[in-house]
This record gives structure tokens, sequence and C-alpha cells, in this order.
């Protein structure tokens, strides 16, 4: 998965629109679209920014963009599932943090 679908899976997983994230971070709408689409190469800048507002670390982008070298989750399917299975465990557990917090 390139860079801004990663990016792109963590945003919708935590329930923030494209709107509500490029004002947090003073950017357009549309450039959030941009680099989500694979269209724009994000800074690091930019995306230290996005993981704050999301709350998720920034390396975790990097766990799922695709590399075509020879070393890319790709040509392992283990670290792959591993990855994916990480993934899931992060995003569930921060959203029942969340309604815990919302029911207090």
């Amino acid at each position: 998965m390139e860079l801004g679908r990663a990016i792109k899976v963590m945003r919708t997983a935590s329930g923030i629109r494209q709107k509500e994230i490029a004002s947090k971070i003073g950017v357009t709408a549309n450039y959030v679209s941009m680099v989500e689409a694979g269209k724009r190469e994000p800074s690091v800048a930019f995306l230290k920014q996005i993981a704050r507002v999301i709350g998720v670390p920034v390396g975790l982008f990097f766990l799922w963009a695709e590399d075509r070298g020879e070393d890319s989750p790709k040509s392992h399917p283990q670290l792959r599932t591993l990855l994916t299975e990480l993934e899931t465990m992060y995003l569930f557990a921060k959203r029942e943090k969340t309604s815990r917090r919302r029911l207090a």
C-alpha cells in the first residue's frame, strides 16, 4: 500500500474527515485528497502533523507504505499479515479508548 493509502486508512478509521484534518494542519482538503490518492508526495512535516491530529505514531504510515524493493512486505506475506493484524489491533484499541472517554 502506498503512503497516501496508509494515511487514508488511518484517517478514515479514526473517523476524521479530510476537511477537518486539513483545517487543523493548515492545508486544503484538496491537498489532503491528492496526497491520499498518491498524486502528491507528502513531506515529513506534513506526515508528523497528520499523525498528531489522528493520534498515531508517524512511523505507522511507513509500515504500510509499499516499497518496490526486495524487502517489501509484498515479498514477505507473513510480515504483511502481521502488519495488518497490528493495524487492526491498534485501531480497535484506539476506538475503544475514545468510546470510554465519551461515556465518562
